[in-house]
């Protein structure tokens, strides 16, 4: 069963790992065999560095920029939004973080911008004036794909929407990345084990409420 992991081991993931879960990844379907998707793998010194620029954002209340695409519809429809407080509610109540606690909760979101202690992480990104709504499916199912190879591979991922707010800063540490648009964040790595973030799993809607047949 899948889940998003946010707690890591120190261990760096071989690059002739990594390659082989990319390549498999890469046999995601694509309209027309579009392949629309860039993939870019951060580590070592350029992650650090990475790492404290956006920590350093967070802590000092930088605003953060403008979303270069909008993920979710706004306002969420009620259905959505029951379930994005349900899990936010669920999660800190898992962690022992009372809701009151401002500090314990911005502690609790700070994580994000720290990758979440990953040593590598992913960032999907996709060429500026090159897409319409079909491309970003095609690099979602790509996006997924890779996140099936990680877990098939015995490694833990989380994938990330709220590292987006600092695309001044990806751009900054990843060269050559001007005229591509950044999608996700995906921190990865071999999980630890029976650390409290790993053991939470959001809970699922029913099958009957989402799946039909017709025949």
């Amino acid at each position: 069963m899948r889940k998003s992991v946010r707690a890591f081991t120190g261990e760096i993931v071989p690059i002739d790992v990594v390659q082989s879960i990319v390549l498999g990844a890469n046999r995601a379907p694509s309209s027309k065999n579009t392949q629309p998707w860039k993939l870019i793998l951060v580590q070592g010194a350029a992650l650090e560095n990475l790492r404290s620029d956006y920590q350093s954002a967070f802590n000092g209340g930088v605003k953060p920029a403008d979303f270069e695409y909008v993920y979710s519809p706004d306002p969420l429809p009620d259905a959505y939004k029951k379930r994005a407080v349900e899990l936010g509610k669920t999660f800190l109540a898992h962690k022992g973080i009372d809701r009151q606690n401002k500090e314990k909760r911005r502690e609790h979101d700070g994580e994000n911008y720290k990758f979440f202690g990953a040593k590598q992480v992913f960032f999907l990104a996709l060429n500026k004036g090159e897409y319409a709504l079909g491309t970003f499916l095609d690099c979602g199912i790509f996006f997924q794909t890779l996140i099936i190879e990680l877990h098939n591979r015995g490694l833990g991922c989380c994938p990330q929407y709220s590292v987006m707010a600092y695309p001044d800063l990806l751009r900054k540490h990843i060269p050559n990345s001007e005229d591509q648009m950044f999608l996700l964040a995906l921190p990865f790595g071999y999980p630890q084990k029976g650390h409290i973030a790993n053991t939470f799993v959001s809970q699922r809607e029913p099958l009957e409420t989402f799946f039909r047949v017709v025949e």
